[in-house]
């Protein structure tokens, strides 16, 4: 596999999120195209597509397991990653390879746990449960990929300033600092529940103000609670970057500024 450059990666992650989001949200007319165009980026993107072959090495019978599944009962998903990923995948490429990509037809299309809901509404509970999960997989490998490599590019540029760029609705923040040095600072538990407590409520304000960058915001809290729950001070330069994508919203840039104060940032 060739060596990427961090800006490079982050355009694979935007084109990636990009294609995978229309997955995620598809209804039933268009589910069939949009997993085709899913599949043929994870396959035809080496840097995603190494990544799942090296976790997809458990070789499962998808017919078999569509033909025994009980009749409303949801597909059985492992605790173990590679487990997960090779069923996910085989899933998928399986629903291409024998369904023209309508991956309904793997549960029966109109009945997936429950009787009384729409195929729409049926639908959405196996993205939930098979095609999420794959994504947040990829989407993970990708930000750590994105991130090792920012670290390698800043041994060779050791004053490079903290920064934000924004493509295709994907937010990757760089935050680098000079040298080797470790940029984690343990906190508190009482700091971590105060911290998350912050985030939830940023969450449930962005979600009821209908805010147009509700993707990119929900992006980059990620990374910050990623960060909170390995008990480690988050960057700077996400919580400004945060703060930015907000824009005017008040209840927001208010909850922000908290988050801030609660680390020392403001």
């Amino acid at each position: 596999m060739r060596d990427y450059t961090s800006e490079e990666i982050q355009d694979i992650s935007a084109n990636f999120r990009n294609v995978a989001r229309r997955l995620s949200r598809t209804d039933y007319s268009q589910c069939d195209a949009n997993l085709k165009r899913f599949m043929s980026v994870i396959d035809n993107q080496d840097l995603i597509r190494d990544f799942v072959e090296q976790h997809n090495n458990c070789k499962f019978d998808i017919k078999n397991i569509i033909q025994e599944r009980d009749w409303i009962s949801p597909f059985e998903i492992s605790p173990v990653m590679d487990e997960e990923i090779s069923l996910e995948y085989q899933m998928l490429k399986y629903s291409v390879e024998h369904f023209g990509g309508d991956f309904t037809r793997l549960y029966g299309t109109h009945v997936y746990t429950s009787t009384k809901s729409t195929t729409n509404d049926e639908m959405r509970k196996f993205i939930e449960h098979i095609i999420d999960p794959l994504i947040d997989f990829i989407s993970e490998h990708l930000r750590m990929c994105y991130d090792r490599k920012v670290r390698e590019e800043g041994k060779n540029q050791p004053n490079v300033v903290n920064g934000i760029t924004a493509n295709y609705s994907t937010v990757v923040v760089a935050n680098n600092i000079e040298g080797n040095i470790s940029n984690n600072v343990d906190i508190s538990e009482e700091v971590k529940s105060d911290a998350l407590d912050l985030i939830n409520s940023i969450k449930e304000v962005v979600s009821v103000t209908e805010n147009e960058s509700e993707d990119d915001i929900l992006e980059v809290l990620k990374q910050i609670e990623l960060d909170i729950k390995a008990n480690n001070k988050p960057k700077k330069g996400f919580l400004v970057a945060l703060k930015s994508i907000c824009g005017g919203s008040t209840a927001v840039i208010t909850l922000i500024n908290s988050l801030m104060k609660l680390f020392g940032f403001a």
